[in-house]
């Protein structure tokens, strides 16, 4: 191992600390000792999702196919059509690996002796790509596959309605996995320059948590990944996103038994958005308007509008933020009518201190039963290390939350001119 620092967070708070390391080929590595657990959790993951959709060559950019961030996802867990899964079957480790708009993660959990042979595995693996043309050309039947099943996924329609209402030129208003037409454009060399690109060291980061030392992962992942030619890159720059929306409304029938909706909000304020702490104060602003313990989530329920699938929640990235609220309803336009009445009177009297209070202690209670579990810190390490925060500042951050800062959040999001509702309707009917 290389003489770099290794730095060590320490809470008093929790009586924890983690270790940060970064390699001399550039890779983040992050390290949470658990010594009472008797599993490893481990993810590695890259900054590169199915929302980052362009190559920039002397400048030029080139667009790729929708779903190639996660059609070399399936093909990094391919040897020379060694299916990788069975390696970490062998040693009595389980693997899996998922794609999303911002990200593509790799993850593995293993008994305590088995780690160092199951990160070994999965660093070797994602170091360097094994597939072939064939290889490509067969893959492109199973995604084909798994687009299909999600495109007979109600849930799933009705949310990626709402991103092509609000969204014009992003590409989170795309399936993920991209459409049958698109991955056929798909071939090795074009995975090959994305690698190049996206999979340098220094934009990924891995998390370790259990019953490890950090000494014994740093060695180890110092063996791993070289920087390559970096001459493509990540594109973060603006897509000229217009700030209006296309649609005010959509719907498409499918076999279901009762409509489903997603309601929301192609969000302006990007900039607030730029900090883990805003999107913690937004988990609690969405957790006031529409939460199980709400008016508006009583009121509705009641009236039997909804039922226990109604939940809120947002999608951010570089260049979008949305906000939505989805569920089961017999009558979609009077639920979304009730949302947007209930945050209308919110922004107009403010959130009621004491419910504010406790919302965010009941949010601090949350954060910390996430270190009874390996792979939730594991999952938390990433997602701070993403967003340039540390660990422990989650729970400093929401401990300094106050109810004007939430106020404010709220009056700035949440435009009707901006909204959108997406429904699924049954089969002959209407709503």
């Amino acid at each position: 191992m290389s003489n770099k620092k290794i730095d060590k967070i320490i809470s008093e708070l929790l009586d924890g600390r983690y270790f940060k390391y970064r390699t001399g080929n550039g890779l983040n590595v992050l390290v949470y000792e658990m010594p009472e657990k008797s599993s490893v959790s481990a993810q590695l993951s890259i900054g590169f999702g199915s929302a980052d959709t362009k190559i920039y060559r002397s400048g030029t950019p080139d667009v790729l196919p929708d779903g190639t961030a996660h059609f070399l996802e399936h093909k990094m867990f391919e040897n020379n059509g060694e299916d990788i899964f069975s390696l970490f079957a062998d040693i009595g480790a389980s693997a899996n690996a998922y794609t999303t708009f911002n990200r593509t993660t790799f993850v593995f959990r293993s008994g305590n002796d088995e780690y160092k042979n199951a990160l070994k595995i999965l660093l070797n693996t994602i170091s360097e790509p094994r597939f072939s043309n064939e290889g490509v050309e067969k893959e492109k039947s199973i995604i084909a596959d798994e687009i299909r099943m999600y495109l007979d996924d109600p849930s799933w329609r009705a949310s990626f309605g709402l991103f092509k209402n609000l969204y014009h030129n992003i590409s989170i208003n795309s399936d993920i996995a991209g459409s049958e037409k698109s991955i056929k454009k798909i071939n090795a060399d074009i995975l090959m320059d994305c690698f190049n690109s996206f999979y340098q060291p220094e934009n990924m980061v891995l998390a370790v948590c259990g019953c490890v030392q950090h000494e014994e992962v740093f060695l180890i992942a110092e063996n791993y990944f070289c920087t390559r030619n970096a001459e493509m890159k990540l594109s973060i720059r603006s897509s000229d996103e217009p700030a209006s929306i296309i649609r005010k409304r959509s719907k498409t029938d499918m076999n279901v038994s009762m409509p489903l909706f997603c309601f929301g909000y192609k969000e302006r304020c990007l900039d607030k958005f730029e900090s883990m702490k805003t999107e913690l104060l937004m988990d609690i602003v969405l957790d006031l308007i529409a939460g199980e313990s709400t008016d508006l989530f009583k009121d509705l329920y009641e009236m039997n509008l909804i039922n226990d699938s109604f939940e809120s929640g947002f999608y951010s990235g570089n260049e979008y933020v949305c906000t939505f609220f989805e569920g089961e309803t017999p009558y979609p336009y009077k639920v979304r009518d009730q949302i947007k009445n209930r945050i209308q009177k919110i922004k107009t009297n403010g959130f009621r201190k004491e419910l504010f209070e406790e919302r965010a202690r009941a949010s601090v209670g949350g954060y910390i039963s996430l270190f009874d579990s390996p792979g939730s810190v594991a999952g938390s390490m990433v997602s701070c290390h993403f967003k340039k925060a540390d660990l422990y500042d989650i729970i400093q951050f929401v401990n300094r939350m106050d109810i004007s800062s939430a106020n404010d959040l709220l009056r700035s999001c949440f435009l009707d001119e901006s909204s959108s509702i997406s429904i699924v309707n049954p089969i002959n009917t209407g709503a």
